[in-house]
């Protein structure tokens, strides 16, 4: 019996569970524009939303050993996101990089690209942008360079437990960046990489020019089996908390889950829609976009309520282990 690791990129494409459902080898949820009531929707933008980051740090979760306040059901959550337009060759025009912060958007960054935090008790979040590194400052919320790193940069990763951080530059070139930013380590094994994910242990996803993916785990890279050949469109997605070795993986219109032995597992999810961009790192909580606006997603309201009835059937029998979910908490990870 396969393990349900998560639901929707629409919506619950990050819920996962410790135990093997049942009889669920066949079940197949289809995501439409159904998923996305207005009454969920809590930004709307001017251009396109292309990523979406909540980080699991001190910036949303001040007291980790609470566990009742992490699965509250009013998260207030610190959300960092990415506008861009598309131009006549596919490619991002930048709109800038900005948070949601009690309701209200930032603009922190006119290039910014993308965002990374580490699982930590950290205040403070990473920032790819076209001229290097930048980190938030909390107390200001503003940008601040980062470092000495000056390349024109598209992707970002942090690692937990240390101050190494992955960046991709636009000539697709990774970069290993220690000592605060100022040190610059070229890994020569990753080759054509369009975008750069981090595991909870570290392990360092991306996919390519051809649209596979790989994982490189410590010195090896190994190329993600399971996954469908000549993909037209690939997106690899930040984990929620409870997936500690793999991340979720849309190839055109399904969802795997990819794990850092090489193998990936198909998902049961059909999308007639996908989402523009998603956070679904607190699990429980998580933020989507789709047509310019950020939806919110309070799994516990939605399993106990009468939104998105069709979700709510599929997730019925499910109950006691999305609960069991909600007790656990993000130190979990670095015991």
């Amino acid at each position: 019996m396969k393990l349900l690791l998560f639901f929707t990129a629409s919506l619950l494409a990050g819920l996962a569970y410790s135990a093997p459902t049942s009889n669920d080898d066949d079940e197949t949820l289809v995501v439409t524009a159904d998923f996305f009531p207005e009454s969920l929707a809590v930004y709307t933008a001017e251009h396109d939303i292309v990523k979406l980051l909540v980080p699991l740090n001190a910036l949303n979760f001040e007291d980790d050993a609470d566990e009742e306040e992490e699965s509250s059901s009013d998260s207030d959550a610190l959300v960092f996101f990415v506008q861009a337009d598309k131009n006549e060759n596919g490619g991002l025009v930048d709109q800038g990089l900005f948070v949601l912060k009690n309701g209200q958007a930032t603009k922190l960054l006119d290039h910014g690209r993308d965002a990374a935090a580490a699982n930590d008790d950290t205040k403070t979040a990473y920032f790819a942008a076209n001229d290097g590194i930048y980190a938030y400052n909390a107390k200001d919320n503003k940008a601040e360079k980062y470092g000495t790193v000056n390349d024109d940069l598209i992707s970002i990763a942090k690692v937990n437990g240390s101050d190494v951080l992955y960046v991709l530059t636009a000539d697709q070139v990774v970069y290993k960046v220690t000592e605060e930013g100022t040190k610059k380590e070229v890994l020569n094994k990753i080759v054509n990489a369009k975008e750069l994910i981090l595991d909870y242990q570290n392990n360092l996803y991306y996919y390519t020019n051809d649209n596979k993916v790989y994982v490189l785990v410590g010195d090896e890279v190994k190329q993600i089996s399971g996954l469908p050949e000549n993909a037209s469109s690939v997106n690899i997605i930040n984990p929620p908390f409870v997936i500690e070795n793999g991340v979720p993986v849309i190839v055109d219109n399904k969802a795997y889950v990819a794990y850092e032995n090489g193998t990936s597992e198909l998902a049961g999810f059909d999308f007639q829609i996908k989402p523009t961009a998603y956070a679904m790192e607190a699990t429980l909580i998580q933020f989507y976009a789709y047509e310019k606006k950020v939806y919110e997603y309070n799994i516990l309201t939605i399993l106990f309520s009468e939104l998105l009835s069709e979700l709510k059937s599929y997730l019925e029998d499910k109950t006691d282990d999305i609960q069991a979910i909600a007790t656990r908490s993000r130190s979990d990870l670095r015991a």
